[in-house]
């Protein structure tokens, strides 16, 4: 009996705890309930969801200490060393955020008095959620039929509204220019990311438009999209049956490369946190896209949300793995080949391209262009194309390239596509 009520004390005590939190939170949630709205928020924080993450927190902890401190002195001091360095480690991420946060603001403020001084960074939005719907192979794609408004705000009012239109395929459409042929006889389909889909830009200041524009035989569709990569690419010719949903039969597609796409085909901690996973699974071996990421690996997932929202790792532009290794880029290059066999397979030629957009990122030296040459693709190197244009102007409130920039690259690209 004294053994017994020895250890009940512990229990005791974590009765009362328990007890006390409930009511503290009951209370706040009856107040908020008589004197709000009633939905369990309060001041924009969630009333059920704060109280309920304590109490798992208060127990969990509880029932380490009581099973640690029945357990072997070796398990003990592994788990208090682990337990401190993440601790220390929690503090310390901790700390960073609020020196960042610190030294933000008065940054913010000199940006939104002086809007000349205003950075990119400086502009808040475009809101994306509302401009995708789920998708069980692509994780995201534009909402079909539906116009979506590309927002940029700055000192709280728009700065700048474009709208972007899509069609029943989940296509960004692609205008005919004013006094051109509206029946063409060839295809030019075109894959990528923001680049090829125009973030930023209008629908008449797309790559596909201008090339549309200098080419009268040819219907360009566009089959980018925000943040898509040579595992979107894939995946699109793998569950779906693109062939039915162009009209022309002859034709050819071309895959748009920026050198970040690697970090999208490993995945790194940033890509699987800026898309929050929802990006397709892929069976390297078989080179075969496989449901999501954020479903087929949790585990991977969570711990690259993790590293994704670390202080730390934002203060410091870090990303994991911190650079690419060979694998890295070997992955890439294989994913656009299964691209190139998976076109080949339903459209029945070989016209299959790669275009280096011109070198955003100061990344020429990179081994890609070789990988893909060696894999017997066809590619056109355009890294440093707009050296040669220095007058081109770059957008003011966003990263993505002007429509200037596009209409030099499809220019050079309807030239050289002759050749081939």
């Amino acid at each position: 009996m004294p053994h017994f009520l020895k250890n009940q004390l512990p229990f005791t005590r974590l009765g009362y705890l328990t007890f006390s939190v409930m009511v503290f939170f009951l209370f706040i949630i009856i107040v908020e309930f008589f004197f709000g709205n009633g939905d369990g928020v309060w001041c924009d924080y969630n009333l059920y969801l704060i109280g309920f993450t304590i109490l798992a927190w208060v127990v969990g902890a509880l029932f380490f200490y009581l099973i640690l401190k029945n357990s072997p002195p070796i398990l003990q001091n592994i788990s208090l060393s682990l337990f401190s360095v993440l601790a220390m480690a929690y503090s310390l991420d901790t700390v960073v955020g609020w020196i960042d946060s610190f030294n933000e603001k008065p940054v913010a403020a000199v940006a939104l008095t002086n809007p000349d001084n205003a950075k990119p960074w400086h502009y808040l939005g475009p809101m994306y959620d509302s401009s995708y719907t789920f998708d069980p192979f692509l994780g995201r794609k534009p909402i079909p039929n539906h116009t979506f408004v590309w927002t940029k705000k700055f000192n709280g009012k728009p700065f700048v509204q474009i709208p972007m239109h899509v069609d029943s395929f989940s296509r960004r459409i692609t205008p005919f220019a004013d006094s051109t042929p509206l029946i063409r006889n060839q295809y030019a389909l075109f894959l990528g990311c923001s680049f090829t889909y125009g973030d930023a830009v209008r629908d008449n200041e797309t790559m596909p438009y201008y090339f549309q524009k200098n080419n009268i035989d040819y219907q360009s569709y566009n089959y980018g999209f925000f943040g898509y990569s040579p595992r979107h690419a894939l995946a699109r010719f793998q569950h779906q049956n693109l062939v039915k949903e162009v009209r022309q039969k002859d034709g050819f597609a071309v895959y748009v490369y920026i050198e970040d796409h690697i970090n999208r085909s490993i995945p790194t901690a940033a890509w699987i946190g800026l898309y929050d996973g929802y990006f397709p699974d892929l069976d390297e071996p078989n080179m075969q896209t496989t449901g999501l990421y954020r479903f087929l690996h949790p585990i991977k997932y969570r711990l690259g949300m993790i590293l994704f929202k670390s202080k730390i790792r934002r203060h410091f532009a870090l990303d994991f793995p911190f650079s690419h290794r060979d694998k890295d880029y070997q992955l890439t290059a294989n994913l656009i080949k299964a691209t190139e066999v998976q076109y080949t397979k339903q459209f029945k030629n070989n016209k299959f391209y790669v275009l280096f957009y011109p070198d955003l990122m100061g990344k020429s030296n990179s081994p890609m262009l070789k990988l893909l040459q060696e894999r017997g693709l066809k590619v056109l190197d355009y890294r440093k194309l707009l050296k040669s244009y220095p007058n081109i102007p770059l957008l003011k409130y966003d990263v993505h390239p002007s429509p200037e920039a596009h209409r030099v690259v499809m220019a050079h690209f309807s030239k050289d596509l002759k050749g081939l």
